[in-house]
């Protein structure tokens, strides 16, 4: 009867082989993991001088809004602004965070400071002045590893003496959309010595010009994203537009790359769009880039079978419609303009907050300044876009 041959023992040579390429993988997954974070790739960036100017703003963008979270500053007061003339210069993006009259620079400054040097972000430089109001601030800059992404100037907002205390509870905010390629009728609106949003859409040859003559100009910003219509080419919101038939990874890449040029925006708004609007892939993919910006989504004049109201909620997006949009009346006569607007201002006091959206024409124009006069709001404070827009809370 032959003999058994004896089983082999694996060697401790074999397992503890074994036990490293097991943990190298785990360390390499692990890494991986980190590299994909937002703060992972910041702190790469502190060693990889080449990384992509547009993305590393980006990042410190998004860590930015989280540290003004923490420190307590409201969304709604921060705004993307030209400081003027003889400013430090270098930053790809300015922004001014308003605080309260009595709010502590100091505390304020030391709250933002600490939670962005949590997040690998350091403040290159940073001085006390005093705003065209004679505002208290303290200006910041802030990058990684020597390249400046951004500026922000934290003010105190002054107190008027004589101003009337009594402030309504119906608020009320305006934003002017349908520039065209018109880049004079642009600039004479951000010109308005009115507060008012504007609506500016992607992809065209002189959006980014309009982007950052309207930062300058100290409006707030709403990315108007050109959306399939119904009976498409011959009714085309213009370049860029996107189309049922891309798929979502074009869709989520043509999307993050319009957020990128607009900077930071109060919000994103449909231009056209009655077909893409109904198709689930395509909002599907526009939501998941507005969810991971925290931008809200403001659906003009929504088609019958729109799926933008239920998605939005689904996949944790915040979903506005606003009140009244002044299309024809725009077009029409100012008797036609006024009767309309003292329709609103009696909807607003009864809802107690109302935004309405207004296209830019020439009657437009010249009835803006006189409609949005405080005489004539007769107590409806006006407020920015943001102050009227709810933001996820994640």
């Amino acid at each position: 009867m032959p003999k058994r041959k004896s089983k082999r023992l694996v060697s401790p040579g074999r397992i503890a082989l074994l036990a490293m390429i097991a943990i190298a993988v785990f360390v390499a997954g692990e890494g991986w993991l980190v590299m994909r974070s937002p703060r992972g790739q910041l702190a790469a960036a502190r060693f990889l001088p080449w990384t992509d100017p547009a993305r590393l703003t980006l990042l410190v963008g998004r860590e930015l809004r989280k540290a003004l979270d923490v420190a307590g500053i409201p969304a709604d007061s921060v705004g993307s602004v030209d400081f003027g003339e003889g400013e430090p210069a270098g930053a790809r993006v300015r922004l001014r965070a308003g605080l309260k009259p009595d709010a502590s620079l100091i505390q304020a400054n030391y709250a933002v400071t600490r939670s962005l040097a949590a997040s690998g972000i350091d403040v290159l430089d940073g001085r006390e002045r005093f705003g065209r109001r004679g505002e208290p601030q303290v200006v910041l800059t802030l990058g990684v590893s020597g390249r400046a992404t951004h500026e922000l100037a934290l003010a105190r907002v002054p107190v008027v003496v004589g101003a009337d205390p009594v402030e309504s509870s119906a608020r009320l905010s305006v934003v002017v959309y349908g520039f065209g390629d018109d880049l004079d009728a642009a600039h004479a609106f951000f010109a308005l010595p009115v507060p008012f949003a504007v609506a500016i859409p992607p992809g065209d040859k002189d959006s980014e010009a309009l982007f950052r003559d309207a930062r300058g100009a100290e409006r707030e910003l709403v990315l108007h994203l050109p959306l399939e219509p119904i009976n498409y080419p011959q009714v085309n919101p213009g370049p860029g537009t996107i189309l049922v038939s891309m798929k979502s990874a074009q869709i989520s890449g043509l999307v993050r790359r319009y957020l990128e040029q607009a900077g930071p925006v109060a919000a994103v708004a449909n231009h056209l769009g009655s077909l893409a609007t109904q198709d689930m892939t395509v909002m599907s993919a526009v939501y998941r880039e507005l969810h991971r910006e925290r931008v809200p989504f403001l659906h003009m004049q929504p088609a019958a079978g729109a799926v933008c109201r239920p998605l939005a909620s689904a996949l944790g997006v915040s979903y506005e419609e606003p009140g009244a949009v002044l299309d024809y009346e725009a077009h029409s006569r100012p008797a036609v303009l006024d009767k309309r607007w003292t329709q609103l201002l009696a909807l607003a006091r009864v809802r107690g907050q109302l935004l309405v959206m207004v296209r830019a024409t020439p009657l437009t124009r010249t009835w803006l300044p006189k409609a949005l006069d405080v005489k004539h709001l007769k107590g409806i404070s006006l407020v920015p876009l943001s102050a009227l827009l709810r933001r996820p809370a994640i």
